[in-house]
């Protein structure tokens, strides 16, 4: 019958040793994995020892920390955009219609999207996480809140027809980014533009309006071809007044130079060789078309011809 060899006690530190240092070796290389942290682009990370917040800041890179004391919460630097909007898909409410909802002095309600860009700055990102933790907190505690309120009030102070027009939603755009760069002051939050996208009119009064704007349409075009007619008009006792100043200078041309007549005798000549211009007295001119079949008249008289008398005067 066979039996175990015995131990040999001087063996056994060796072997405790042995698993000691593996064990040793183990925890240094996860040790030495966790004190690396990556921090990727467009996030920083912010250092907390045993829960903390350090205030030291990880950009974007590798970095060493220590393993199990020291933590990192990652916060997003890039520009972010929070939307209110009635077009389904649109902002963090994308169900439903999240649009603002305002009574105007006038007492009538419009629904107003607007849309919130901002950031979280690299150096203030411990400062954010103390406050808000996330982005979602920081939304839902600050944004949202304080974009309805001033929308609200602001918009109690104007007319209808102003906060339709370009004038009324600056003011809106204006007071809700005053709000909103002061609510956010030190808290690492940086507003960059407020977007007022959209002004929804009661349907009732957007009908009036596009009505009123058919109207005034129908009016500019009337006036306009008024304006087209009166010109037309003026142009047309222009070019009267012009026709009868030059009648009245050839008039005068003719009378004080009677040899022009005879220069269009000439000029007739050349045209037609059956049309004679026969001088007369006064400033008369007659003419005679001798080329005219000869045919019988009533009561029995021949033609001669036919004269007509050119000039100022008649002859008998």
């Amino acid at each position: 019958m066979s039996s175990d060899p015995p131990l040999d006690a001087s063996s056994l530190p060796t072997s405790a040793a042995a698993i000691g240092l593996v064990l040793i070796l183990l925890v240094a290389a996860v040790g030495g994995v966790m004190a690396f942290e990556g921090v990727d682009e467009g996030n920083v990370k912010v250092i907390k020892n045993q829960g903390a917040v350090t205030g030291a800041v990880l950009e974007p890179g590798w970095h060493f920390i220590t393993p199990v004391v020291q933590s990192t919460v990652s916060v997003p630097t890039r520009p972010q955009t929070y939307t209110m909007s009635q077009q389904s898909g649109e902002g963090e409410k994308s169900n439903r219609d999240d649009s603002v909802r305002v009574l105007t002095q006038d007492g009538l309600h419009v629904d107003v999207d607007v849309t919130v860009r901002y950031r979280v700055t690299p150096r203030d990102a411990p400062q954010f996480h103390e406050e808000y933790r996330d982005l979602p907190t920081a939304e839902t505690r600050l944004i949202r809140p304080t974009v309805r309120s001033v929308l609200r009030t602001e918009g109690g102070n104007i007319d209808v027809t102003e906060i339709y027009t370009g004038e009324g939603q600056t003011r809106l755009k204006l007071a809700v980014e005053g709000a909103l760069k002061n609510e956010t002051g030190g808290s690492g939050i940086v507003i960059e533009s407020v977007q007022i996208r959209n002004v929804r009119l009661p349907t009732e009064y957007a009908k009036s309006i596009e009505q009123k704007k058919v109207k005034q349409q129908k009016i500019e075009e009337a006036e306009y071809e008024i304006q087209v007619a009166e010109k037309n008009k003026q142009r047309q006792v222009i070019e009267a007044e012009a026709e009868a100043e030059q009648i009245r200078i050839k008039g005068e041309a003719l009378r004080e130079n009677p040899e022009v007549l005879d220069l269009r005798y000439i000029e007739a000549l050349r045209e037609n060789e059956n049309t004679i211009y026969v001088p007369a007295q006064g400033g008369v001119t007659l003419t005679r078309d001798v080329g005219q079949s000869r045919t019988p008249a009533r009561g029995g008289e021949v033609p001669v011809g036919n004269a007509s008398g050119t000039g100022n005067a008649s002859t008998s």
